[in-house]
């Protein structure tokens, strides 16, 4: 008698969404088994798709029936077998070879003969065209969603894919706590290892639930894919491209760029039992090295904090003495003193935003007609370059390289419009913050933990180096200009007198109008503070 097996198979994937489920199979088989007077030997069960070779139980299969083990095979249908060229001429060589007498499915059974060898191979390929088919239509669909601006895959942490409109929404539960995760690794305090332990234990943060699991802390790993993914910021990647998306952005394009500096920096954070204010924030003005601090308690058993080099860098010699914390501390409040305003100087301020609004706002109306206008031609130019490309004037690397290079064009002049296109009210309230900020940044300083400090030091300084304990450090934009201006009354008429700046006392007026004098500078060029607030904000 002939060895007569069952073989089902189910994929996981959208092509057997019309097929019945190996269990099901398995009963009609059998049931229709019973009908013919078949003895059933084995039962052969996978699910797998079949477009590619390497099923396991398929091989298994293949190879008892080359040993002779099997003579006939009985599957719901014919794709059940195979799905691509490989499998397919696996079973009809098989049949070839006389190894394999009868395939039976309940619709008609095919023997070792011409005419049915034939319809194998027709029945074989025309489910090779079904899958080609299948694949086709979904790339199709997919370079439908790029071009609408919508990802065409599972969106990443913090996003919900929105299956009923095919777009992708903020996902409720988890787009604040992600947004919030961003902010920490901007501070350039937390490192993303950290960042994760305080997502996950402190704020609860889980990955989305899926039918197949889910709801899993985040891991570092997925963190770091996360902080590289410019996805964040409104651009999605696909096929090696860069494309504009339509979800919300959870950033900016500004802050995405300094995270990026901030992960690939030598000096990231690192855990440590004690933290220290300081620490990450200095370099060495001698070597270049890391400024790092330790404990000490001298004979009388008081303690110290003390800063120096770590004198890692094997290539140079530093000589550099150490400086105690609390005269560090003190060279930091004198930098703090430079760029810090009070009360009257902030009402002088405040006035003048708001007597100029007018006047920003009809020169970000000019900008944003620039804007637009550069905005048009790279759109022009970028379905000229499609025409070069469907001409075939042009390779995929070249068309590839000159369309990144203007949609990277077209994605800033978007986002410089949306910025210019904000209410002119919000931006010089901002630029109000800016110097309300300064007003306070002593006292801040003064009352605030090791870590507000450190986030003080990290969002006003810039580029602090210790060289024979003395500190170096320039402000940050957008507090740069503060460094040059008077912060007092007496001060300011000062920096009036006829011997610096060629006007006595009466041409000044009153100190309101010296000041307006200085700030003259700051309301011609306040186009540029305003975008530089925009982008630390």
């Amino acid at each position: 008698m002939n060895r007569i097996v069952i073989y089902a198979r189910k994929s996981t994937e959208s092509e057997d969404r019309q097929i019945l489920s190996i269990e099901s199979q398995v009963k009609e088989l059998q049931e229709y088994a019973r009908q013919m007077n078949w003895r059933i030997s084995e039962v052969y069960t996978e699910s797998k798709s079949a477009k590619m070779p390497g099923r396991e139980v398929f091989n298994r299969m293949c190879r008892e029936i080359y040993k002779g083990q099997i003579q006939e095979v009985v599957c719901w249908k014919l794709d059940r077998l195979a799905r691509n060229p490989v499998d397919g001429g696996t079973i009809i060589w098989a049949m070839e070879e006389n190894k394999l007498q009868r395939i039976h499915t309940p619709q008609r059974s095919f023997y070792n003969c011409g005419n049915d060898k034939f319809w194998l191979q027709l029945e074989f390929g025309m489910a090779k065209k079904y899958v080609d088919d299948l694949s086709d239509n979904v790339k199709r669909g997919l370079r439908a969603r790029v071009a609408k601006g919508w990802y065409p895959s599972q969106a990443p942490l913090g996003y919900l894919n929105e299956r009923e409109s095919g777009t992708i929404i903020k996902d409720p539960d988890r787009f604040p706590l992600v947004k919030k995760m961003w902010g920490l690794l901007l501070t350039g305090n937390y490192s993303p290892f950290k960042i994760v332990q305080i997502a996950n234990r402190d704020w609860g943060l889980r990955t989305r639930p899926y039918k197949s699991g889910g709801c899993f802390p985040v891991s570092v790993s997925s963190v770091y894919l996360m902080f590289t993914n410019p996805f964040y910021y409104g651009v999605f990647r696909y096929n090696g491209a860069n494309y504009p998306g339509k979800h919300p952005p959870m950033i900016t394009r500004e802050q995405f760029e300094k995270a990026q500096d901030i992960l690939n920096c030598g000096h990231r954070a690192k855990p440590q039992k004690f933290e220290f204010a300081y620490t990450g924030l200095i370099t060495c003005g001698q070597c270049g090295g890391a400024i790092t601090a330790e404990h000490k308690t001298n004979r009388f058993g008081s303690h110290y904090i003390y800063y120096h080099c770590t004198r890692r860098k094997k290539d140079r010699t530093c000589s550099q003495p150490s400086i105690e914390e609390q005269a560090l501390e003190k060279q930091f409040r004198a930098f703090l003193d430079t760029i810090s305003i009070d009360q009257d100087v902030l009402k002088i301020v405040t006035g003048i935003m708001d007597r100029d609004k007018d006047l920003v706002l009809n020169e970000r109306k000019a900008l944003k007609m620039g804007l637009q206008k550069r905005l048009t031609e790279t759109e022009k130019n970028l379905s000229e370059l499609i025409n070069i490309k469907l001409r075939g004037l042009l390779n995929d690397e070249e068309f590839l390289i000159k369309r990144n290079e203007l949609e990277e064009r077209r994605q800033r002049l978007i986002d410089n419009l949306e910025t210019v296109s904000s209410s002119c009210q919000s931006q010089v309230w901002d630029t109000v913050k800016i110097f309300e900020y300064s007003s306070k940044i002593k006292s801040a300083f003064a009352k605030g933990s090791q870590v507000d400090k450190k986030a003080i030091l990290r969002y006003v300084g810039s580029n602090p180096v210790l060289i024979n304990k003395t500190l170096r450090i320039s402000a940050a934009k957008p507090f740069l200009f503060l460094q040059t201006p008077p912060v007092s009354e007496s001060r300011i008429l000062a920096r009036f007198e006829p011997r610096n700046h060629g006007l006595d006392k009466a041409q000044t007026g009153s100190t309101k109008d010296a000041f307006r004098f200085w700030l003259r500078d700051l309301e011609s060029n306040q186009d540029t503070h305003l975008q530089r607030v925009v982008s630390y904000h």
